[in-house]
């Protein structure tokens, strides 16, 4: 959602920032509150309009109709809804966003969130804040919330709430509350339970949110990307979804990654999902134990450094911009258009959309079908998204008109916030009810109805109640049903307690998968396994048809001992059918590397049988990832285990396959010590066999004094394929291996390819020696547009560098025109007096007020209506200033925002972007400042870090960096776009430029 997404950098900053900064803030940041300009969609002359007319403004697809079911002032700042078992609608208002209460900001880490001077602690000891949890109710069943109750006032930073097991559950970072209130009269029994502690609050439009219950009986919740969490000892980086079960106090993180993760959602077979900020996607299918793509620079690796890869988003084909934040599957039977469908509330382009979703081998594609909400109304922002009891679809509407954080000012309109039901044309409204009343019978006959809410609600209380009575008619249920009443049955032995070994090993043969996934699900999650059952799932692995439940048996295995998971996980990557799957390669990766350091013989003695090796899976998908995974993590032991594995490889493609990997694992940190049987088996390799790349670069990475000159040659030769010189050239640079030097210098003179010198580039900028600055000021005036930008970005690096590229300006050798602003900015960020003194005599001023960047877009206007541009020349422009980063219509890179979905053809939208590119930066796309140790200061997007090493994209080029030789690494709060982007082009070439870019744009 716009507002607890983050859309730069500063975001962090200034989500916390609101009226009384003075209070709000150690005095030593109030200079920069104060001078700080406000950014992005800040509020506009627009006003606001009455919730009647907002709905007159919806255009809806026929059969369909919206209500506004609740508005202010009975409801403001709607940020999170859940039903209980009456039908009434539980709001949780987020009224003291975007400070907490009571405490004051002292500093910023270098990602530039929030520190405080200390942490409330928990009710009824909190700092009051001014949120508060509004129950409401329609006590006359026509479709109106005519009651509301406040349930608690006071609370500082609620994000969630939810009913159950005797209360309210609240989620106020940094705890998770408990409020019993067992007689159900809507006043809490006395203080809350912390049950968890440890949700960071360090933006408070990100962290922790959305409570959920599943049907296993855990509460789960999201966690936006922003925010640190350290619950129980389990430190993540946000972007997660976690989960917590009230009666063993077990908290986990469930599966890590996905964006700036907010909601939660279960299908009817109990699958979850999750909206994203991402654009060209409806969210996130959450498999047990995965690992999802993250913003890596802004918010870490992976919480294992050996995952060796990760899941996407879900595949998407429809409307790109972003982003659907709140998503749920519709299957609530009333409507019957969107059954099945993704429903995705869109706050930042005010919009509704329904998708359809897809098997895409384990998981799932959406494509788009038409809106369900459109409007021109920009106050427009659903935040929420449920289902109701009486099959319709609920949505929560903060209100607002504002989008940016980039602005200390609390200008958010505080007084707005509505709830908006959408149905059939026609729909009956719900009679008032209460499941609570009913018996456990009655309870289980709702088991069956069409509407998946009461199934999900009659399972929750139910659990409530783990009432041992209910299980035997649960399993004559699970016993003769075969379709979803079956799966239904065993949520709901489980929750009541019935659930045990016997059980399971019927329900590991039923005719219907999900439950025989289930029943793995339930299994795995106690961590043990009974011996009885063991040649069952045997059995599944060998021959399961359900391709999910084989992932699941693979997502269990993680949990279980060695003993019991390494025999099914030989047997599942014996599974052919499943080596181009989505998931399934990674989870049994995952799987085997669980026990890669505690069970190293095994998993040995797995690799001993050579049948094994020539599995798809293993050949494709493991052999290499264990190589990295047994160099990697530096012991003896683990280098042993690589010798005994080249030992064992039973071909020559299978030890490339190794060496590929332990090549990976060796990045980074130079080795202090290899054990002779690794160099041993390395030598013999190197004296046996074709000298590959890979090879090279291990042999290199060993010290092993020939690796050097096999590397120089293979670099030389025209015949070396791009890839692998691409990696030598890395190693190279990486080792600095200062025999190289002169011939990457020579090639860079003589080669004719400009990606081959972009290439050479990029190693050459390691090289801490005066010839590599000579010779890029020598070809300086040879070099294309890009690789002269490229050039004085290195030169831009060094203090030394810098000096001799200022210094033919000064001896007249060179225009100071010809030197890029991007460039400049660097110099003067080095803070050397010689190269300060030659930029004040040159270029005076070199950052551009506000008003000047004003004056550049009102010019560039002016010269696009001035005359037409032509697309052709236009589509070369692109390629050469803008496809290394950005994507336009499938060509290009992905190292900027894919261009392809935006308003191109908004003049306001695109010009601010492109004159000021450090306006607003999606958090993906922040430009990191690395300071090395040789006084270099190198700045890209960071794309991988591992515990040896960083690497940045450097103009499109991939720069691995150890960690030992990095001084300091730290966000920008500058676009990796540089600003002047355009000022090189004569008036022509702008108007061509524009006519590309905005051809095809959507209306």
């Amino acid at each position: 959602m716009s507002r607890f997404n983050s859309i730069s950098i500063l975001v962090v900053l200034l989500a916390v920032t609101a009226r009384g900064a003075d209070e709000r803030f150690d005095p030593k940041l109030k200079e920069f509150v104060e001078k700080f300009q406000g950014r992005g969609a800040l509020p506009d002359n627009s006003k606001p309009l009455s919730p009647a007319e907002t709905i007159q403004r919806f255009r809806l697809p026929a059969g369909i109709e919206a209500q506004v079911v609740a508005h202010e002032p009975v409801i403001r700042q709607p940020l999170n809804m859940n039903f209980d078992e009456r039908g009434r609608l539980w709001v949780v208002e987020y009224l003291q966003y975007p400070f907490p209460a009571g405490v004051k900001i002292v500093k910023y880490d270098q990602y530039l969130r929030a520190i405080y001077d200390k942490v409330s602690p928990p009710p009824p000891r909190h700092f009051r804040g001014a949120d508060q949890i509004t129950i409401l109710e329609d006590t006359n069943g026509d479709g109106t919330f005519d009651k509301s109750k406040v349930f608690l006032s006071g609370l500082n930073m609620a994000r969630s709430v939810v009913v159950g097991r005797g209360g309210a559950w609240v989620l106020m970072p940094p705890y998770l509350l408990f409020y019993p209130d067992k007689n159900r009269d809507d006043v809490p029994d006395g203080d809350p339970e912390v049950h968890l502690s440890g949700f960071g609050l360090e933006d408070t439009h990100s962290g922790a949110n959305s409570l959920r219950w599943g049907p296993d009986g855990w509460l789960y919740g999201a966690h936006g990307s922003t925010c640190t969490a350290d619950v129980k000892g389990v430190k993540f980086l946000g972007q997660a979804i976690w989960r917590y079960h009230p009666a063993t106090k077990e908290f986990e993180v469930f599966a890590e990654g996905g964006g700036n993760t907010y909601c939660v959602d279960f299908d009817a077979q109990g699958r979850l999902f999750s909206g994203s900020n991402y654009g060209d996607t409806r969210g996130v299918h959450y498999e047990q134990g995965g690992a999802y793509i993250k913003g890596w620079g802004k918010h870490g690796p992976l919480m294992n450094p050996h995952s060796y890869g990760w899941f996407e988003h879900m595949a998407h084909n429809g409307f790109k911009p972003r982003f659907a934040q709140s998503i749920i599957i519709y299957e609530g039977g009333a409507i019957p258009a969107v059954e099945g469908q993704v429903v995705a509330a869109m706050s930042l382009v005010n919009r509704v959309q329904t998708s359809r979703l897809y098997a895409d081998t384990s998981t799932f594609r959406t494509e788009d079908t038409d809106p369900l909400i459109q409007t021109d109304d920009r106050w427009f922002r659903p935040v929420d998204t449920k289902a109701g009891p009486d099959g319709a679809i609920y949505f929560a509407d903060w209100y607002d008109s504002r989008l940016s954080h980039l602005d200390p000012r609390d200008t958010w309109h505080k007084e707005s916030g509505r709830i908006y039901r959408l149905q059939s044309k026609g729909a009956k409204a719900a009679r008032p009810f209460d499941l609570a009343k009913l018996s456990t019978d009655e309870l289980t006959s709702h088991l069956n109805t069409p509407n998946k809410w009461f199934r999900q609600e009659a399972q929750r209380l139910l659990a409530d109640r783990h009432d041992p009575v209910a299980v035997p008619a649960l399993k004559a249920l699970l016993k003769h049903e075969t379709g979803q009443l079956a799966l239904e049955a065993l949520w709901a032995i489980n929750g009541s307690g019935g659930f045990d070994d016997a059980l399971a090993s019927e329900t590991l043969t039923h005719a219907n998968p999900f439950v025989r996934y289930w029943t793995i699900r339930l299994l795995g999650d106690s961590r043990r396994l009974s011996p009885k059952l063991q040649p069952r799932l045997m059995e599944l692995a060998r021959s399961e048809a359900n391709v999910e439940v084989r992932t699941q048996l693979a997502a269990s295995c993680k949990r279980w001992p060695a003993a019991i998971a390494l025999p099914l996980v030989r047997e599942l990557c014996l599974r052919t059918e499943d080596a181009a799957d989505k998931h399934q390669p990674l989870l049994l990766w995952w799987a085997i590397e669980s026990k890669a350091a505690s069970n190293r013989a095994t998993i040995l003695n797995l690799f001993k049988e050579p049948a094994f090796w020539n599995t798809p899976i293993v050949a494709r998908h493991l052999v290499t990832r264990l190589g990295q995974r047994y160099t990697a993590e530096r012991t003896e032991e683990n280098f042993n285990a690589a010798a005994m594995l080249l030992a064992l490889a039973p071909s020559p493609e299978h030890v490339d396959r190794l060496i590929i990997g332990m090549d990976e694992g060796l990045r980074g940190d130079a080795l202090q010590t290899v054990p002779a049987t690794l160099k041993t088996r390395v030598s013999a390799l190197w004296g046996s066999r074709p000298h590959t790349p890979a090879l090279v670069s291990v042999a290199l990475r060993l010290g092993h004094a020939p690796g050097a000159v096999a590397a120089a040659q293979h670099i030389a030769d025209p015949k070396t394929a791009a890839a692998d010189r691409t990696k030598l050239l890395s190693i190279v640079a990486e080792r600095r291996e200062a025999a190289a030097l002169p011939l990457l210098l020579e090639l860079l003179r003589t080669e004719k390819s400009e990606p081959r010198r972009a290439e050479l580039l990029n190693a050459l900028q390691r090289f801490d020696d005066p010839r590599v600055a000579r010779t890029l000021l020598e070809l300086h005036a040879e070099f294309g547009i890009k690789l002269r930008a490229d050039a004085q970005a290195i030169l831009a690096s060094r203090s030394g560098w810098a000096r001799l590229l200022l210094e033919t300006v000064e001896k007249g050798e060179m225009k100071k025109e010809q030197v890029g602003v991007a460039s400049l900015l660097a110099i003067q960020s080095l803070r050397d007096p010689q190269c300060d003194t030659l930029l004040k005599k040159h270029w005076g001023r070199l950052t551009r007020s506000s008003a000047e960047k004003e004056a550049q877009i009102v010019k560039t206007r002016q010269i696009l209506a001035g005359g037409k541009g032509e697309t052709k020349a236009g589509r070369e422009l692109f390629t050469l200033l803008c496809s290394n980063c950005h994507m336009l219509n499938g060509q290009g890179a992905k190292l900027a925002p894919d261009l392809t979905g935006y308003e191109r053809d908004n003049l306001d939208f695109i010009l601010p972007a492109i004159v000021d590119p450090s306006l607003a930066i999606r958090e993906e796309y922040i430009g990191f400042e690395i300071t090395m140790r040789d006084k270099q200061t190198l700045t890209g997007l960071l794309v991988e870090q591992s515990p040896q090493s960083v690497t940045l994209l450097i103009a499109g080029q991939r720069t691995t960096l150890p960690r030992t030789e990095i001084q300091k690494l730290q966000a920008s709060a500058i676009s990796i776009m540089p600003e002047g982007l355009t000022e090189a082009l004569n008036d022509q070439q702008l108007r061509d430029l524009f006519a590309y870019l905005q051809a095809g744009a959507k209306k």
